[in-house]
């Protein structure tokens, strides 16, 4: 296909995106996973030509960043050298500066074949759409016929330029009021290990939880982020005394409160939690009661527009652009862990649910979502659901599973049963940049 979409060869990162290329790590550069379990062999060849027939469609995501002198960017490359056999940990530390191969890439092994992408590039909403358009071009190469009004984006048709909208500042208004802010959070520190990886995947039936979820008015977030909360209050003596909150940091999808179309970031956080030392003990219970409608409460387009107007104020400020990036990305760096890593727990990110046209479905096992590590927090969790299944994926650089354990325990205890996988990944020495 002719590449139809002249799109720019180089415009700014989004107002998320700015802060990634200075808060990376050599190890750590903020990388997530979105995958499937095929039900047949993946075919490297057929993946690559995949690729490749994608990328006229979707130029946001055939990117690399380029150092600026006030400010990083993103410039369209053409290299696709990025299809590989899976030999290392999921999320592992890509070149989001490569002159030649997009912040993206694709690995397989046997029937799984997962869509790795920079933060710097695009969020998980993005992510899904090109994901899911990865898959079907793969299957249409093999021989599977999808019709149309599948709800995919037609690779014959021109991208929408909204796609390559910068949706935070398109929307920002000037705003007096200011969002609440969040001291500091409850840390969960147990040991570090260097070259080491655990994910901790569960495997829940809908039919488990859904009956659960809506007997007690809440939804699947609200409750998952309740079960999260206790489990870190239950598993760690520490966290049970503590002067600071519990705190997990949710992610929102801002597409639907904007109408947004964008395939780049487009998403924010609220930080939602409860603080042990208030009370001499706190059940499930308490915790579920505390929690409700709170979520709801938080993501309203009132809340999340002044979020959004704080966010882009401050990288619009004129005494920040005027700051040398030398300079700027150490400081964005130190307000990241402070402003952000330090005031949440553990983040938890709901993808919903994964939905594929039959003709599609019947040949996935299963879907993934995994958060790449962080250098600041020892666990993180994704959720993402097919048509029948929750899967929960866990990751973090430490080898205790107590928090996880408590987790699955508690479920259990709801008569909700999962099946657990551990899956563990040796890494390369970290250094920091």
């Amino acid at each position: 296909m002719p590449d139809i979409y002249q799109a720019p060869s180089r415009f700014p990162l989004d107002v998320a995106g700015i802060i990634y290329p200075s808060a990376r790590t050599r190890i750590w550069n903020y990388t997530f996973r979105i995958g499937f379990l095929l039900r047949e062999e993946a075919d490297h060849w057929r993946l690559r030509r995949a690729l490749s027939d994608l990328r006229p469609r979707f130029p946001s995501f055939f990117v690399s960043v380029r150092h600026g002198l006030f400010w990083y960017c993103l410039e369209r490359v053409y290299g696709l050298d990025i299809v590989h056999k899976e030999t290392d940990y999921p999320c592992r530390s890509m070149d989001i500066f490569s002159r030649d191969m997009p912040a993206i890439r694709v690995l397989y092994d046997r029937r799984r074949f997962s869509l790795e992408v920079s933060h710097a590039v695009s969020d998980a909403g993005g992510a899904l759409v090109f994901a899911k358009a990865l898959l079907a071009r793969y299957l249409e190469l093999g021989g599977t016929e999808i019709p149309p009004g599948s709800g995919l984006p037609d690779l014959d048709e021109p991208p929408c330029p909204g796609e390559l909208e910068d949706s935070y500042r398109a929307n920002y208004t000037k705003e007096r009021e200011k969002p609440g802010g969040n001291g500091p959070a409850y840390q969960y520190r147990p040991p570090r290990i260097r070259n080491y990886l655990k994910v901790v995947h569960g495997i829940v039936p809908l039919e488990d939880v859904l009956p659960t979820v809506k007997a007690r008015g809440l939804t699947v977030t609200d409750y998952l982020m309740a079960v999260y909360l206790y489990s870190f209050y239950a598993a760690d003596p520490h966290a049970r005394c503590s002067r600071r909150p519990i705190r997990i940091s949710v992610s929102i999808s801002l597409r639907g409160l904007y109408q947004s179309e964008s395939l780049r970031n487009f998403s924010l956080y609220a930080n939602l939690g409860f603080t042990p030392h208030e009370k001499e003990i706190f059940t499930f219970e308490d915790i579920l009661e505390a929690m409700k409608g709170k979520l709801a409460a938080a993501k309203t387009k009132g809340e999340m527009h002044k979020l959004l107007c704080s966010h882009v104020a401050l990288v619009q400020n004129p005494f920040v652009r005027a700051v040398p990036n030398a300079i700027k990305r150490r400081i964005m760096r130190l307000g990241y862990i402070l402003a952000g890593e330090t005031t949440q727990t553990s983040p938890l990110s709901s993808l919903g649910q994964m939905k594929l046209p039959p003709c599609m479905a019947e040949h996935v096992e299963a879907v993934e979502a995994i958060l790449g590590g962080s250098p600041y927090k020892r666990i993180q969790c994704a959720v993402i659901s097919d048509d029948r299944r929750l899967h929960l994926f866990f990751s973090g650089d430490t080898e205790k599973t107590d928090v996880q354990r408590e987790f699955f325990r508690l479920l259990a205890r709801e008569g909700i049963h999962a099946r657990v996988e551990s899956n563990i990944r040796h890494r390369e020495e970290e250094t920091t940049l």
